[in-house]
């Protein structure tokens, strides 16, 4: 076991060859690593630690660089500040350099002018320093910078109408419009109030700055104080935009009190700005971005695009300009100047902004604030020569998103509550944690009969998808039976139930248990719905599947054509629901052996995916890899090759060396490369 040499619960050495983390997760953007074999024996790291975890609170030490290189390779969600020193430098930078999640790199050494060179060698390093003071100075004002301009951005692609398969981009999105609606009802009280506190003493216990901020804030605050808090960047402002930026839905659930508070202010503080009869606002941000980030921009111009958090302007161009271009010696950091236009009285109350400078500790910066489901679009962007410019105008388009979702999602699936379909859309985007989480709360304070069928039908649905199947039914049973033991029975919306046991027995080879549930679904949904519904579409679809499973394929190519028909009638023609039922389809005639009817269904569903998802969708490579099993069978060996390596490049950008998917494409196109080198 590793031998810790702090006993702080949020900054620990450690040494060994086991990484041993903190004993508690971190909740802010940075985590700042230090590598170094003799810190333990350095008179400076008990006073290396008090400073540094007065900077940022989430502070590890380790001595052990293998150590060290794999927690770095783990983290996704935090920004790391690394310290090591110059001789040691040679161990670690070359191997964590190039890593997205590695922001900065500090050089703590007393022989400055010998490792002068790494400077020029390695573009995320920002000094040499020979103190602790100038250390800890630089690395607080390379926080200040992390946080002021930490952004990270949604985007919606319009081509998407369904509640169902959305990319993931378009799912943060709507998620993040659906989430202020969620945050505004959900109760704000004082028990609220102190779960959050007490969430906040127990992440902070060892830090004691931390502990008087809190206990100020639980003697002094009030409702109207909250714009106050959050702009003198405190932690509430530090837990909150990280809970923000990751999803962190626990967190933001714990939170709830808070983000209810400021988003109220700032609606506030807007109806005053509407009201003093301002028409343009042009407003500006500042930032340093890498060349990944501004690509992303680029790529999405155009676009609906959202602030996963609360977005901090000034109507002062020159400070945003002074902040882009704030000295650095990091050679990977882009100075950017975002320029947006906002036209206050036309867009009324559909993006909520707020003149903020008065409650500010920094009032020369003259800050406007955007609430949370603020949007944009980028209008262009362009290089002066010195700096990067961003231009964006506030839009109304999140708003009428966020509407036209609701709308399709009741019509889609029956959903009353927004509250449901902000923890489905959780599901669906594959955040199973999340959602399950959020429902679980959701769960806690519903009232006996408020939707608690509906709640545990998709915690069940949660646990299905992560693979607990035993639990998953115990939620379908226990949804089900509250669903008819209620007068009058909720028989309509059972019938998704049904369903979804009907795939849980399905996949345990109860093949005509299966069957019957259903069917036992279907008669339900075209008793309740007009004969093209998509959830009597679902209930063919999903009859035809277990059928094809029993090997009975002129009956399931019946209901697979007929969900077919019902979804070419319900849905634009490059949905994926079209092209599963067309992939589906395909994989029956493959199996009786109608290659030629086969590929042209695999065709179809190709060119749906290719319209509808981005170039790089893991959906498209397996389409690519149908359509080469097809030229395989037909002896077709050079259009198989070149189908399976287009599949192969897109696995590599979404999976790991050893996934599957991307084992079984390299061991069929070793064999297409034998087979087409013997015949030459």
């Amino acid at each position: 076991m590793a031998n810790i040499l702090s006993s702080c619960s949020a900054t620990e050495a450690v040494t060994g060859n086991e990484c041993v983390l903190a004993s508690k997760e971190n909740k802010e953007i940075i985590t700042l690593v230090w590598f170094d074999p003799n810190i333990g024996s350095r008179d400076d790291t008990k006073l290396a630690m008090k400073r540094l975890r007065e900077i940022n609170d989430y502070v590890l030490f380790y001595t052990d660089v293998e150590s060290c290189i794999v927690y770095i390779n783990a983290v996704e969600k935090e920004k790391i500040f690394l310290v090591t020193s110059g001789s040691r430098s040679s161990e670690i930078l070359p191997r964590i350099h190039t890593l997205e999640q590695v922001d900065s790199i500090f050089i703590f050494c007393k022989k400055k002018n010998r490792y002068q060179h790494l400077i020029d060698e390695y573009r995320k390093l920002v000094d040499i320093y020979v103190s602790i003071e100038s250390l800890c100075e630089s690395i607080r004002e390379q926080a200040e910078l992390v946080y002021k301009q930490i952004q990270t951005f949604s985007f919606f692609n319009q081509h998407q109408s369904s509640t169902r398969e959305l990319i993931k981009q378009s799912s943060e999105f709507i998620w993040f419009q659906l989430f202020t609606y969620i945050i505004l009802r959900l109760p704000r009280n004082e028990q609220a109030k102190k779960q959050m506190l007490d969430i906040c003493r127990h992440y902070y216990r060892d830090n004691e700055r931390q502990w008087k901020l809190i206990d100020d804030f639980e003697r002094t605050y009030c409702s109207q104080e909250a714009i106050h808090w959050y702009t003198k960047q405190s932690f509430v402002y530090k837990l909150v935009n990280k809970a923000l930026r990751t999803e962190d839905i626990d967190q933001l659930y714990a939170f709830r009190f808070f983000i209810c508070d400021l988003s109220r202010n700032l609606a506030q503080q807007h109806k005053i700005l509407v009201e003093s009869g301002i028409t343009e606002l042009n407003l500006y941000r500042g930032a340093q971005l890498s060349i990944e980030e501004l690509n992303r921009l680029k790529i999405n111009q155009g676009k609906p695009i959202s602030t996963n958090g609360y977005l901090s302007t000034s109507r002062l161009r020159e400070k945003a300009l002074e902040f882009a271009k704030k000295p650095t010696s990091r050679t990977n950091a882009i100075p950017v100047l975002f320029q947006v236009q906002c036209n206050v009285q036309q867009l009324r109350d559909s993006i909520i902004l707020a003149d903020v400078a008065n409650f500010s500790p920094y009032i020369n910066e003259q800050e406007v604030l955007f609430d949370l489901n603020a949007t944009f679009r980028i209008e262009m962007i362009e290089h002066t020569g010195e700096i990067w410019l961003v231009n964006m105008v506030a839009s109304e388009d999140g708003k009428a998103i966020t509407r036209d979702y609701i709308e399709i999602a009741r019509r889609d699936n029956e959903e009353k509550t927004v509250s449901i379909m902000f923890g489905r859309l959780m599901c669906d985007m594959g955040e199973y944690d999340k959602s399950r989480k959020y429902f679980e709360n959701l769960l806690a304070s519903s009232a006996e009969n408020d939707d608690r069928a509906s709640i545990e039908f998709n915690i069940g649905r949660a646990y299905y998808n992560k693979g607990e199947w035993i639990i998953a039914r115990e939620y379908y049973d226990r949804a089900y039976d509250r669903m008819m033991g209620v007068d009058p029975p909720q028989t309509k919306e059972s019938a998704s139930v049904l369903n979804s046991i009907g795939i849980d027995l399905q996949r345990q080879q109860q093949f005509d248990e299966a069957r019957d549930y259903y069917e036992r679904a279907l008669t339900i949904r075209q008793k309740y719905y007009p004969e093209d519904h998509p959830d009597i579409a679902q209930s063919l679809h999903s009859i035809g599947n277990v059928l094809d499973d029993q090997d009975k394929y002129i009956e399931a190519l019946k209901f697979y054509r007929q969900a077919l028909q019902i979804r070419e009638r319900h849905y634009p023609a490059c949905h994926p629901y079209i092209a599963c039922s067309l992939n589906n389809i395909a994989l029956v005639l493959k199996k009786q052996a109608k290659y030629d009817n086969a590929l042209q269904f695999y065709q179809r569903a190709l060119v749906i995916y290719e319209r509808y998802y981005p170039t790089d969708h893991p959906d498209i490579a397996t389409a690519l890899n149908n359509i080469a099993s097809i030229y395989i069978i037909e002896r077709k060996y050079n259009s198989a090759f070149e189908f399976c390596q287009r599949a192969l490049k897109i696995y590599e950008q979404f999976y790991s060396s050893d996934h599957p998917d991307i084992v079984a494409n390299r061991n069929t196109i070793e064999s297409l490369t034998r087979i087409l080198k013997n015949r030459h």
